[in-house]
């Protein structure tokens, strides 16, 4: 009766805390939430202040009182303000207490007793199978491939040249490239459709594309480490010299792919050919975007040690806070004002489709780029490791092969100036850069790459 009575009283109290745990993450929600309303309601006071000051100074061209504009007005002075305000130091301190109070929450779960591992394993298994018809669809639109290299769930994909078109019927001598994709996200958006594809404009310009598919990790790969994702990147290296008979490949890497093909490249630089970083963050002490601050406030330690790894829906979740307005609805307004275009339509509703099906990220993995290059900037600094077990230091200044840096002008992903930097950090004499309009996705959809910024790339590669 004693214990009965004992382990009720344990019950009530880890139900109580679990209540506590709750109410906390209902009322930091309501306070961040309470930060963007008070950007919108601030920044339409503003724009209606605006109208009806146009209005009254007669020596002005009287503008538009239509909803359209009022709405155009509206959102452009939002975008500059949440700029402004998500990284001020009030709203960090309520993003670093919501997310404090989740970790609490899960954790208190735990505590009560609830079988927290087992539901996140229910979850991850649930999204494993959901995930597959999605897959599927999306492998039927990729360029013909085969699969020349795999390793657990990582895949080195070997497109197809096609010969008929080739006037030298010469493929076997083209020159390879390695695409080396970031763990965020899926590749297809390299390989979006038949007419929006990195890897078919690359293929028409005379290359012989290999690229890297990290797969769909799941919570049994939460431990897979920076050392594990270039040993994958070696040995597709190593498998593209063997099959194209060559001592030195090129590669080009986007995003946190860039940072793992230039740690490759600094590791092994006698393998390397020629090294294309596309929007690659490397100086983090000049990333003055809100994800790059978001990321240096954030006890990211903390949050793996309690789920793990970077959920790839929470990803999802941190991607629309940036600009809710601009993410939530407006892109949406514009793709019902541009339903009479069918290739439009096509492209944006296969970006939204590779845009929601977010793998997670490793914990390991994550807790180390956070860390070594967002929160210490170790690796413009050359005082990154490649892990504590091996202790081996990767000094870009060791990088020598050509380098072009690929940047997108508006991204608000990656600053400018941290990609450009890496330009400072290697030893390289060989320098190009190539500018594209747009953002850090249009780098890969936009008309304008495809017709410009495309072909320079493998013409720059050609050339080398």
């Amino acid at each position: 009766m004693n214990q009965f009575l004992y382990w009720y009283q344990q019950w009530q109290e880890n139900s109580i805390q679990v209540g506590f745990a709750l109410a906390k993450v209902y009322l930091n929600s309501l306070e961040l939430m309470n930060a963007y309303v008070s950007v919108y309601r601030r920044m339409f006071e503003r724009t209606i202040e605006e109208k009806n000051r146009a209005f009254d100074n007669e020596s002005a061209a009287v503008p538009s009182g239509s909803m359209p504009t009022l709405y155009k007005t509206w959102i452009k002075y939002t975008d500059k303000e949440l700029r402004k305000e998500l990284k001020s130091e009030d709203f960090l301190s309520l993003l670093s207490k919501y997310t404090h109070s989740l970790i609490e929450l899960h954790s208190s779960y735990r505590v009560a007793g609830y079988p927290v591992d087992y539901f996140d394993q229910l979850l991850d298994s649930f999204k494993q199978t959901f995930r597959i018809p999605l897959s599927i669809s999306k492998h039927f639109k990729l360029a013909p491939h085969d699969i020349v290299y795999r390793r657990g769930k990582v895949r080195l994909l070997h497109y197809r040249q096609d010969v008929n078109k080739r006037e030298d019927n010469k493929s076997r001598y083209l020159q390879p490239l390695l695409i080396v994709y970031a763990p965020i996200n899926q590749f297809h958006i390299l390989d979006l459709n038949a007419r929006i594809s990195v890897v078919r404009n690359l293929l028409s310009n005379g290359l012989d594309v290999y690229l890297l598919d990290w797969g769909y990790p799941s919570l049994e790969d939460n431990r897979l480490a920076l050392s594990d994702y270039i040993d994958h990147v070696h040995h597709a290296v190593q498998t593209i010299r063997q099959q194209a008979g060559i001592e030195k490949a090129s590669m080009l890497g986007y995003c946190w792919g860039g940072i793992f093909a230039l740690i490759y490249a600094a590791l092994h630089n006698d393998n390397i050919r020629n090294l294309a970083l596309m929007a690659t963050p490397v100086d983090f002490s000049k990333d003055e975007t809100v994800l790059g601050t978001w990321s240096k406030t954030i006890k990211s330690g903390a949050m793996m040690d309690e789920f793990g790894q970077m959920d790839g829906q929470l990803l999802d979740m941190i991607f629309l806070m940036r600009n809710p307005p601009r993410y939530a609805f407006d892109k949406y307004l514009k793709f019902l004002e541009r339903l009479h275009d069918k290739d439009f339509v096509s492209t944006f509703i296969d970006t939204e489709s590779w845009l929601y099906d977010t793998p997670p990220i490793p914990g390991n993995l994550n807790l180390q780029i956070i860390n070594d290059c967002y929160k210490h900037n170790l690796l413009a600094s050359n005082k990154m490791e490649l892990d504590s077990g091996r202790r081996q230091k990767i000094d870009l200044q060791k990088v020598t092969v050509p380098l072009l840096t690929i940047v997108a002008e508006r991204d608000d992903i990656v600053s400018l100036e941290s990609a450009l930097a890496v330009n400072d950090c290697v030893s390289s004499k060989d320098k190009a850069t190539l500018r594209n309009p747009g953002g850090h996705v249009s780098l890969c959809i936009s008309n304008e790459a495809h017709r410009k910024l495309w072909p320079e790339v493998a013409k720059w590669v050609l050339s080398r």
